[in-house]
């Protein structure tokens, strides 16, 4: 009995190893890289677009809750909720204006929504549905709208003129900067698509039905979706700051 177990043990792990090192893996990464397409208004769209609507709804409604019905709570000494709310929201004032002077009330809001819609648009990883920025286009309209906050920061900050005057005398500025919103978008998507790749292939492959590779797909979900939160919002006040000095 012993025996025959062991073998039949045996073939299950041959068999999960051909079909690993053979044609299953890549089928996998290519369904992940290329997922069939939806249909939207008769239109064919990446599946991530819809996560990506639906998790602009659910931010929307989390804020009108907050407004409504925890905002007016507040009181002088904070407690509970208030407490994680003002922990939050002071720390992101904080860490942009005391880069950006007075630029950090606008740029703030815009580094802690970004990063909120980065960390949640990557863990609903966990509940089965792709990622938000499972789509090269979601990156990139990411990484081009931080373009826009990082010259529209740089114009008020130095007039249009002052602006200007950088890529006067250097080239080498203008092909720096044009390389911002490029660099930002594909290290999004690379970073995040990674993680989304290795999560199913976690799932996919050897042992699936044992605790283990649950475990390790949801360390790797919750870990690049803090990281990339953390990275993106880090560059940004980093770009703005350079473009206000």
């Amino acid at each position: 009995m012993y025996s025959m177990l062991s073998g039949k043990f045996a073939d299950f792990l041959r068999n999960q190893y051909r079909e690993a090192f053979s044609g299953g893996m890549s089928d996998k990464v290519s369904e992940a890289l290329e997922p069939e397409l939806v249909n939207l208004f008769g239109l064919k769209v990446n599946p991530s677009m819809f996560t990506a609507f639906g998790l602009t709804v659910f931010i929307l409604l989390v804020c009108v809750i907050v407004r409504i019905f925890i905002i007016p709570k507040f009181q002088k000494r904070p407690k509970g909720m208030q407490i994680v709310l003002e922990g939050i929201v002071g720390y992101f004032d904080r860490s942009a204006t005391s880069e950006l002077h007075r630029h950090g009330s606008f740029v703030g809001p815009y580094v802690f929504t970004a990063a909120a819609f980065i960390a949640l648009g990557t863990l609903v990883e966990l509940i089965g549905i792709r990622p938000a920025f499972g789509s090269i286009n979601a990156c990139f309209a990411f990484g081009f709208t931080t373009f826009l906050v990082i010259n529209i920061c740089g114009i008020r900050e130095k007039k249009l003129w002052g602006r200007a005057k950088r890529y006067v005398p250097n080239i080498i500025n203008i092909l720096t900067d044009i390389s911002v919103p490029f660099s930002l978008s594909l290290r999004l998507f690379g970073s995040i698509m990674s993680g989304f790749i290795i999560t199913e292939l976690l799932y996919a492959q050897l042992f699936t039905s044992i605790v283990l590779p649950a475990f390790v797909a949801v360390i790797t979900t919750l870990f690049h979706a803090a990281i990339q939160s953390y990275l993106f919002a880090t560059l940004t006040v980093m770009f703005v700051r350079e473009a206000v000095e």
